[in-house]
């Protein structure tokens, strides 16, 4: 009889698989290369508990000027959700692949990063969500010469039940 009133168990991001798509902002902090750019990327995390979710991230972005640069970065991810009903506020850490393509004459090389994170999803319906994710990339291979890679990017996600 009890379980005709009580409330059904709410899953949160659990057994649920995301793919989102984001446009977005990029700045790359090497001092040779322009700074400012703008970014797209595809994620998608799979929700382990109601709190914890595994997340991929592939990015790139076009940082425009006299030697135009861009780069692609490719990650994997751990992050905390604070459910908070309609609004879920995350944090998490990464480990990074990065890899540029710069002007003619240079090699391309791949870098070694680790990012921390913060972003926060709406809710809109059981099966759609906006959000704001804020990645700094600490690119430790080439600390020397690029030492931070960060976006912020809009984004828009797919949820499926698993």
């Amino acid at each position: 009889m009890w379980q005709l009133v009580a409330a059904a168990p709410a899953f949160a991001y659990e057994d649920q698989l995301t793919l989102s798509a984001g446009l977005g902002y990029a700045y790359l902090s090497a001092s040779e290369r322009p700074s400012h750019g703008a970014a797209i990327a595809l994620e998608s995390t799979w929700g382990l508990n109601p709190s914890w979710s595994l997340g991929g991230f592939l990015g790139y972005s076009v940082h425009p000027g006299e030697s135009t640069h861009s780069k692609l970065a490719l990650a994997a991810e751990l992050l905390y959700l604070f459910d908070v009903l309609a609004f879920v506020p995350y944090a998490g850490a990464g480990l990074d692949a990065l890899t540029g393509f710069p002007a003619r004459g240079r090699d391309v090389r791949i870098d070694l990063g680790l990012h921390p994170l913060i972003g926060v999803d709406w809710l809109v319906s059981r099966d759609f969500t906006l959000g704001l994710t804020a990645r700094s990339v600490f690119v430790v291979t080439d600390w020397q010469r690029e030492p931070v890679y960060l976006t912020v990017l809009l984004k828009a996600s797919l949820v499926y039940d698993l």
